[in-house]
């Protein structure tokens, strides 16, 4: 593209590989920086909901990624016991209308992305400082380099350098709950999600390749445990007998405490996704608890639409302005419905008729909410723009 404009992405996980792939179709190869020294091997496997699919096929990234999970079929919802709570629900609607749903590992997803991109990710490297004028931030990385840039874009996590830098005061916030991860060896597992619950616990799991099952287990802690790495899979295991069938019997065969993920659940919230020049993505911009599968899928939303917006030439700032009215309504969403799922589950405390009225239901209570979270946001987008006009648009949030 003549005249592209210059783009740091800070930060070489799901939203910054995303992105950086999403730019370069429209010819706009970004400068790509990652605090570690490798993107993968950061987690272990993911559940990826038809939107993302939706969102991968716009920038012709979706059968890379399809290529590297298991399709799914069906969502179990069971008791502790293993007794049925309601009817099983049948994803092959959605996938057939939407794209398929997926399991997958995080090394699965991660290598899709980055062997799609051009861009050479400068590792061990991160953002240091920004000076300069707003409409084109001086960026000086940790590695002693400085760079001006047309647009930074922090996608670097919960833990964002890039959101400390333009929102100090936004720390995450603990949820209240935390969550165990792992992967396990499993002959010819079943394409199906299989989720427990009871009053402050949730355990899950599903196929994350042909021969490996993923389980993870949420429970509530009104402060996060100091679990030492020896004994995070004690505690895994402990909380998962509990239940019977799912995948209890898998975990307690679990000997490899470094194969096992401890984390306490953290959300992000900020005033505005960009300051300036700054933008703020996925996790970096609205972290939020993991209980409907929808931190990747608005991680990728997010990315797809910027690099949209940025990708068809507009104006830098109307396009941040843009961009911040179609995803903030969508984010929000999705945050006020996962927030109504874990309080109406305890998972963030004692469960009051008070409380939920405070967060009525977003979607249907029932495992339809995972028909009903797909959107085609572009969809919309591009229905606004054809009746409106960039301009009229950029107008109205001038």
């Amino acid at each position: 593209m003549p005249g592209a404009p210059r783009i740091l992405i800070v930060g070489a996980g799901i939203a910054g590989l995303t992105l950086a792939a999403s730019l370069q179709t429209f010819g706009i190869t970004p400068v790509v920086v990652e605090i570690g020294d490798a993107s993968m091997a950061r987690g272990l496997a993911l559940m990826l909901t038809s939107n993302i699919v939706i969102a991968l096929r716009r920038v012709g990234l979706d059968q890379a990624v399809i290529g590297n999970g298991i399709v799914l079929q069906r969502i179990v919802h069971m008791d502790p016991s293993g007794t049925p709570v309601e009817a099983a629900h049948d994803l092959h609607p959605s996938n057939e209308r939407y794209g398929p749903c997926l399991g997958i590992t995080r090394d699965g997803l991660m290598s899709a992305l980055s062997g799609s991109i051009q861009a050479r990710v400068r590792y061990s490297t991160t953002i240091a400082e920004v000076s300069g004028l707003p409409g084109a931030p001086d960026v000086l990385l940790s590695d002693g380099t400085r760079e001006r840039f047309d647009l930074v874009v922090g996608t670097d996590g919960v833990g964002s350098a890039v959101r400390k830098l333009i929102y100090p005061d936004a720390e995450p916030v603990y949820r209240r709950f935390c969550a165990w991860r792992t992967v396990m060896e499993c002959e010819d597992p079943d394409p199906v999600f299989r989720l427990s619950t009871t009053t402050g616990s949730f355990l899950g799991s599903f196929p994350a390749g042909p021969a490996l099952m993923y389980a993870f287990l949420l429970a509530h802690y009104p402060e996060p445990p100091a679990l030492p790495q020896g004994e995070r899979l004690a505690r895994f295991k402990e909380l998962a007998a509990t239940y019977s069938g799912n995948v209890s019997p898998l975990i307690t065969r679990q000997h490899d405490p470094a194969n096992v993920i401890f984390v306490p659940v953290l959300e992000v919230d900020t005033a505005s996704y960009h300051r300036g020049r700054i933008l703020l993505i996925g996790d970096a911009a609205h972290a939020f608890s993991p209980v409907l599968a929808q931190g990747a899928a608005m991680a990728i939303e997010d990315a797809v639409t910027l690099a949209e917006l940025i990708g068809r030439g507009d104006d830098i700032d109307v396009a941040l302005r843009i961009y911040e009215s179609r995803r903030r309504p969508r984010i929000e969403t999705i945050r006020a419905a996962v927030r109504r799922r874990t309080i109406a589950r305890g998972m963030e405390g004692q469960i009051t008729e008070d409380l939920l009225s405070q967060h009525p239901a977003v979607f249907a209570a029932s495992l339809k909410v995972f028909d009903e979270l797909i959107e085609d946001s572009f969809a919309v987008l591009s229905e606004r723009q054809a009746g409106t006009g960039v301009s009229e648009v950029a107008n109205s949030f001038s």
